[in-house]
């Protein structure tokens, strides 16, 4: 996933290494104050927008912890000139970059890009299938270079989805910039915001694979993930179909009880499918699975810490690595976090908050949900 500038002419965005920051859509008053001093005219930044580290005095800064974060009363100072951004203001950036890839692109040979050609093919099929492999059957796991998590193609077709940490502010099309005089601040708020405010309100569905099949057939990880606890359940599938998928979720619900509801990003089509499963399975009326874009990046910390562990398990155990999987979330689970510098077993299992028995009610559509912003408190 490339990299996008955070801010006009930032030369320090394409380092991955670089921290960035949220805009703080959920604090109207603190965001008047960043759109201020960023000084763009007629711009609204959205819940993929994201300014780096260099763009604060490092009185703003907090470093005393494991991770590097902003002070609460933090503003955004650091930008260029006024006079330097309108002599640069016209300039796509877009244009550039195209152009160093197509530059870059022709030098490599006619094997590169046949290569190429044959990856990007295989992309546009089923996950986890090549061209010529019939509809129903998985591809061999141990021909594949790497096991990914299954996601809506149709997302990643969405302009500001692929960047999600850079959004629509990296990459304008064009710049405005408002005058010291007639920059009031107003900022009409247009992204809806939910909290995460308890444990086992609002789970994230993730599905990875395919992996090296076991003997007991298991291809793929089901992942349930507590965006407030952090707390994980992760449960080896032998497929991704929605009936398994359904089953999966079912049980984890009979065991710690019904959340608010789940997020997916799975295909759409699929997460009706599990809808309709669950129903059936747990005699309940209400959808619990709802597509939404924000289900990896609610929580930026510990879906990498995921894919890590399924990574070492793999590569540790690849006969059979399911037999392996419950001490790897057991530890995941018991290991302090780093976002909320609490046990997620500690958050949720010993905050006494009891398993809720029956589907939950929402003061939310579930459009305003799919077109909300989740913020975990």
């Amino acid at each position: 996933m490339g990299r996008y500038k955070c801010a006009y002419n930032c030369e320090n965005s394409s380092d991955s290494d670089v921290k960035f920051f949220k805009f703080p859509l959920y604090n109207p008053r603190k965001l008047k104050k960043w759109l201020a001093n960023m000084k763009w005219k007629d711009w609204t930044p959205t819940r993929f927008s994201v300014l780096c580290i260099n763009h604060f005095e490092e009185q703003h800064i907090d470093r005393s912890g494991k991770s590097v974060t902003l002070r609460e009363d933090a503003v955004p100072t650091i930008f260029h000139s006024d006079a330097d951004a309108q002599k640069k203001a016209s300039v796509n950036p877009r244009i550039k970059k195209h152009k160093a890839a197509a530059a870059k692109a022709s030098e490599k040979d006619s094997s590169q890009s046949a290569t190429t050609a044959a990856t990007n093919s295989v992309q546009n099929t089923e996950p986890g299938r090549t061209p010529a492999d019939p509809p129903g059957i998985d591809k061999d796991p141990k021909k594949s270079d790497k096991w990914r998590i299954i996601v809506d193609e149709g997302l990643m077709k969405i302009e500001s989805f692929p960047h999600f940490f850079h959004g629509d502010y990296c990459v304008p099309q064009s710049i405005q910039w408002a005058p010291d005089e007639n920059f009031s601040g107003q900022h009409k708020d247009t992204v809806n915001t939910i909290e995460v405010k308890e444990a086992w309100q609002w789970l994230g569905l993730d599905v990875r694979g395919p992996l090296p099949q076991t003997p007991t057939g298991h291809k793929y990880v089901l992942t349930v993930t507590d965006y407030f606890s952090k707390w994980v359940e992760a449960v080896p599938m032998q497929s991704c179909l929605p009936a398994q998928v359904a089953k999966s979720v079912a049980d984890i619900i009979a065991h710690f009880g019904f959340p608010l509801r789940i997020l997916s990003r799975l295909p759409h089509d699929i997460v009706h499918k599990i809808n309709r499963d669950l129903k059936d399975q747990l005699k309940v009326a209400v959808a619990l699975v709802v597509h939404h874009h924000q289900t990896g990046t609610a929580d930026l910390i510990t879906p990498p810490l995921i894919d890590r562990m399924v990574s070492d398990l793999i590569t540790e155990h690849a006969a059979d690595w399911d037999v392996y999987l419950p001490a790897k979330v057991f530890s995941l689970c018991f290991k302090e976090h780093s976002r909320t510098k609490e046990r997620p077993f500690s958050l949720l299992c010993c905050s006494g908050l009891q398993p809720v028995q029956s589907p939950r009610g929402l003061d939310f559509d579930y459009s305003d949900i799919r077109e909300s912003a989740f913020v975990v408190k």
